[in-house]
């Protein structure tokens, strides 16, 4: 992460969250208002790219990505939108506020995933469980494999009823070797991400 900023996310029912994004990250709000602008923009640059075939599509592949991120509490997708020149990362982190995990309490689904032993956390006051997955693509996607990162952070005082649930994902080649750099450095930068994260002050009324 060559540089950092504290970004402010609204949230509904949770409070201002704050986290430090890296720099050429953006913040992308999941509301219909700003899934509309961004897929403009990717319009615009597949149109640049005499990508037609592609345009074709991407207007109703990106409505329907944003509404099923809403569905599952999702709020903001943080993407690497202007990388270094040059480079290319596959890679995003989806910011969520949950009340269950596939249709599980969180309480008992942590508990039952914590007992499982597929869990880590990542800090010492343990309010940061970590877990991760990997699954091969299909289709168009075929060759490849997608990485991702969870951490699940509880709201404060709401005892593990609401919790924030951070997914960070990355797809690779399928070849690429385990201990790839790209792979770690991933890694490293979802959990700092995910660490970073906490809550603003409350103002006081007047």
């Amino acid at each position: 992460m060559s540089s950092l900023r504290q970004e402010l996310l609204g949230t509904p029912s949770a409070g201002t969250l704050r986290m430090l994004v890296p720099g050429g990250w953006d913040v992308l709000p999941l509301d219909q208002a700003h899934i509309d602008q961004f897929t403009e923009r990717m319009r615009e640059v597949v149109k640049r790219a005499g990508r037609p075939d592609v345009d074709a599509f991407l207007s109703g592949m990106l409505r329907t990505w944003g509404a099923r991120l809403r569905e599952r509490g999702g709020l903001y997708a943080v993407l690497p939108l202007t990388p270094p020149e040059g480079s290319a990362l596959p890679m995003s982190l989806i910011v969520s506020v949950v009340t269950d995990v596939s249709g599980h309490p969180l309480q008992s689904w942590a508990v039952s995933k914590i007992r499982s032993g597929t869990t880590e956390f990542l800090d010492d006051a343990r309010t940061v469980l970590s877990w991760s997955s990997s699954a091969a693509g299909t289709d168009d996607m075929a060759g490849t494999v997608t990485h991702q990162h969870n951490y699940l952070i509880p709201v404060p005082g709401a005892e593990l009823r609401e919790a924030v649930l951070l997914t960070g994902s990355r797809v690779a080649l399928e070849s690429e070797p385990d201990d790839a750099p790209a792979r770690a450095a991933a890694r490293a930068l979802y959990d700092a991400m995910a660490l970073s994260l906490d809550w603003a002050p409350v103002s006081a009324s007047a």
